[in-house]
């Protein structure tokens, strides 16, 4: 089993994509094991992500790059996992394509599982990278973060709007040493403005 992260980008149908780039880190990350074992398979089901492998990283599979741990039991994955992505499909761009929008949602839903930034926990460069990837693919959550508020953080927030939770609980960040920095008040840039409601994302 090959687990690199050279070997797969080797094979990246669309080198820089923001979703390609997103989808390589996670799985470098979950590899790693600075993410839960299920997001070696990006909380998808077996067929779904060879699929995914097949469209955005042909013949990766085929070398010889898989995870190395069994897929998860879709009822084992944490109960807010599937909050996040849906979450991130109903406030998909326009246009964008289904399959990708889907894809990034999971890797980024696996990305909040890590316990330090969320560009870090998916192997990504920077927060730049991650408002990149929701700008092109989740326009509509993108703009709704007025308050410039950091990522992770903001996730749990529209999560916690859609279902009504109060007091709302906070990502898992302790394991950064900038946890206070992040969970500081926000400074504010505007009204809030609420995420366009699509049709729900296929579980």
């Amino acid at each position: 089993m090959n687990r690199s992260l050279l070997l797969l980008d080797a094979f990246t149908a669309h080198p820089g994509d923001p979703v390609s780039r997103a989808l390589s880190g996670v799985l470098e990350s979950a590899a790693a094991g600075c993410l839960p074992r299920f997001a070696q398979w990006l909380g998808l089901p077996p067929d779904e992500f060879r699929l995914m492998l097949d469209a955005c990283f042909p013949g990766a599979a085929t070398a010889g790059w898989q995870p190395d741990a069994p897929p998860a039991d879709p009822g084992a994955l944490p109960c807010e996992f599937g909050d996040l992505v849906e979450m991130l499909w109903s406030g998909r761009s326009a246009g964008a394509d289904s399959r990708l929008v889907r894809w990034a949602a999971h890797a980024l839903a696996c990305g909040c599982f890590g316990r330090t930034h969320l560009w870090q926990d998916m192997g990504l460069s920077g927060r730049e990278d991650v408002s990149n990837l929701l700008r092109q693919m989740f326009g509509p959550v993108f703009l709704a973060n007025t308050t410039d508020m950091k990522w992770k953080k903001f996730f749990y927030h529209r999560v916690c709007e859609r279902l009504d939770l109060h007091p709302c609980p906070e990502p898992s960040c302790s394991g950064c040493d900038q946890f206070e920095n992040c969970h500081g008040p926000e400074a504010r840039l505007g009204a809030s403005q609420p995420v366009s409601m699509l049709p729900s994302a296929k579980r």
